[in-house]
């Protein structure tokens, strides 16, 4: 039987037979299970067991991989960087609920680390990744922005240019090389009414090579 099922179990039972026993010392009259109806389902109540004796399931997970769709989760996000939740639920084929506890304890167990790039939550390895590579590949999983990048990473590029490669109007553009220049990962040179932008981070440069190679 799975050890957490098995300890829930054994506190449901425990805390019964507190209830058993309390009821029997306030009363001469036989007891009943309706009695304890208000209690409410046993399912509830092993549930609160935990609670009620002052320990926590979670915490005492020592082998967080041990759980085989833990670790199958674990894996997915150590050869997919920068998935966000929803992506580990429909690639695996998982409920959003099962996901979301399982994400919990490995983020518990500092197995990952979560980070948010403004419109989603995205989840590294713990350990890995540095802060700039985990913005970037966060980055690259827009695909609006992974095109930038990729221009970029080949030469220098004019706004205008990259504009017209991408099919997009100037203006929209610029937001998106804003959003890039706050990151630190890119440099903006103006001369005249043009602007010129490049890769300002080496070792960014060769990470996202590495990324859109693999």
């Amino acid at each position: 039987m799975n050890r957490k099922v098995a300890l829930t179990i054994l506190l449901a039972a425990l805390t019964l037979t507190m209830v058993f026993a309390a009821t029997a010392n306030a009363s001469d009259r036989p007891i009943y299970f309706s009695d304890f109806q208000h209690i409410g389902s046993l399912r509830q109540l092993s549930a609160s067991a935990p609670v009620v004796l002052g320990v926590s399931l979670h915490s005492n997970a020592t082998q967080p991989l041990d759980q085989p769709t833990r670790l199958e989760i674990y894996s997915y996000i150590k050869e997919n960087p920068g998935v966000h939740f929803r992506g580990i639920s429909e690639a695996l084929g998982l409920s959003v609920g099962i996901v979301q506890y399982h994400l919990g304890v490995l983020e518990h167990a500092a197995l990952i680390t979560a980070h948010f790039d403004g419109q989603n939550k995205r989840f590294f390895e713990r350990g890995t990744y540095t802060k700039t590579d985990i913005t970037l590949i966060s980055l690259i999983r827009h695909e609006t922005t992974a095109k930038i990048l990729t221009i970029l990473a080949q030469c220098s590029a004019y706004h205008k240019d990259i504009a017209n490669s991408l099919g997009i109007s100037p203006q929209a553009l610029t937001w998106q090389m804003n959003q890039l220049k706050k990151t630190g990962l890119i440099t903006a040179e103006k001369t005249g009414i043009n602007v010129k932008y490049s890769l300002n981070d080496t070792n960014a440069l060769k990470l996202f090579l590495k990324l859109t190679r693999e």
